[in-house]
């Protein structure tokens, strides 16, 4: 394992207040440094996560508030039955602090607060890097707080929204 940069050190003291902030909105507890990889392990999954570009994916835009539906919960839950593995949380932050492994998907709270990150993106990759989701979240023109759901993986992009 190599020791990281001074650039490194000084990404990792700058954001991960608010990446363990992040973390702890999304789990629904107080998430610690000590839980989270090493930033070697999230370059190396970032890299390994590259094969995610020619896999096929199915694509979803819905109300930002529809991630709190009966429907979404179903859809989830198809996604845990489909690829049961545990689950890695990524956020802007992630490659600078380290990604933190929860047990499955259902850990997950997904009624988190449209203002959880300045980017709107958060990304949900299974431990065994076959499948990925991501949730990308953003304002229309008119206000309408929206999100597009976007499933990759041989296991997670067949399931239906």
């Amino acid at each position: 394992m190599s020791v990281p940069s001074l650039s490194d050190r000084l990404r990792l003291k700058l954001h991960l207040k608010l990446h363990l902030e992040e973390l702890s909105a999304l789990t629904g507890r107080s998430v610690q440094a000590d839980e989270l990889g090493s930033l070697e392990q999230a370059a190396q999954m970032r890299m390994a996560a590259q094969k995610f570009i020619a896999q096929p994916f199915a694509r979803y835009e819905i109300k930002f508030s529809d991630r709190e539906t009966e429907r979404f919960r179903k859809f989830l839950q198809r996604l845990t039955d489909a690829n049961p593995s545990s689950v890695y949380i990524w956020t802007k932050h992630t490659i600078d602090c380290g990604a933190l492994l929860v047990v499955s998907l259902a850990e997950i709270k997904f009624d988190f607060d449209f203002a959880i990150n300045n980017d709107g993106i958060l990304v949900v990759t299974t431990s065994d890097l076959a499948d990925k989701l991501l949730l990308d979240f953003s304002s229309t023109p008119e206000g309408e707080q929206v999100m597009t759901v976007e499933t990759q993986g041989p296991n997670w992009a067949s399931a239906v929204f």
